[in-house]
């Protein structure tokens, strides 16, 4: 396993992780109440917390695609037998996170906007139409995105265990952590109002799996002359 020279590896994977825990942090200060209570009371607390809120978003956006630079390292570092098994996993995970931060991104801009017209103006239609937006971002993320997660990190976990020298440990905690998220995708699709609450134990799940994936793919120490 091995074979490059990228010193800054281990710090990078710490720092996405550092990322993550942040994301985490501000879901459970400013977005938790975004899914929760009557749709007067979401979107008043949305125009009341409209900065912080789009940034909390922000920074999970930028947590997930951050992920994907260590998934780009761990696609030249696992078994370059199964390279286009890994490639394959990760178009899978490229497209989990382009659903993300769609997402995101919908979230910081759609949702306030709906959101500062209710508090003005509640109608029913209008009401309606934000209804229908919040249930077609949860699919967008918690059902579409988090399946593609599992998928892409399941893929990867396959390569860990036929990689020489990964650490069998963290191929079976990786199992258990993209079954994890995958279980996550089917139960959400039946509970759409935990989403907030999985978002962040999804966020929460991956810093321990990136933490142990930067000390176990150490780069080969490059040889002296």
């Amino acid at each position: 396993m091995g074979g490059h020279t990228w010193r800054w590896y281990p710090w990078l994977t710490k720092g996405v992780a550092a990322v993550h825990c942040t994301a985490v942090v501000m879901a459970f200060m400013f977005l938790w109440r975004v899914g929760y209570g009557s749709l007067g009371e979401r979107t008043q607390y949305i125009v009341s917390n409209e900065t912080a809120i789009r940034w909390s978003w922000g920074v999970g956006a930028a947590a997930v695609l951050l992920t994907t630079v260590v998934f780009l390292f761990l696609l030249i570092s696992l078994n370059q037998r199964y390279r286009a098994v890994l490639q394959m996993g990760l178009m899978i995970w490229i497209l989990g996170v382009s659903a993300a931060i769609l997402h995101d991104f919908l979230q910081m801009t759609v949702m306030p906007a709906l959101s500062q017209l209710f508090v003005q103006v509640p109608t029913k239609g209008l009401a309606q139409t934000i209804t229908d937006w919040e249930q077609v971002l949860i699919r967008l993320l918690g059902v579409f995105a988090w399946t593609c997660y599992g998928i892409g990190g399941l893929i990867y976990t396959g390569v860990m265990f036929r990689t020489e020298d990964f650490p069998e440990d963290l191929a079976w905690f990786s199992l258990f952590v993209w079954s994890l998220i995958l279980l996550l995708s089917i139960v959400l699709s039946w509970i759409s109002s935990k989403m907030i609450g999985f978002t962040s134990f999804s966020l929460l799940i991956f810093i321990p799996w990136l933490w142990r994936v930067g000390k176990a793919v150490r780069p080969t120490p490059v040889p002296k002359n």
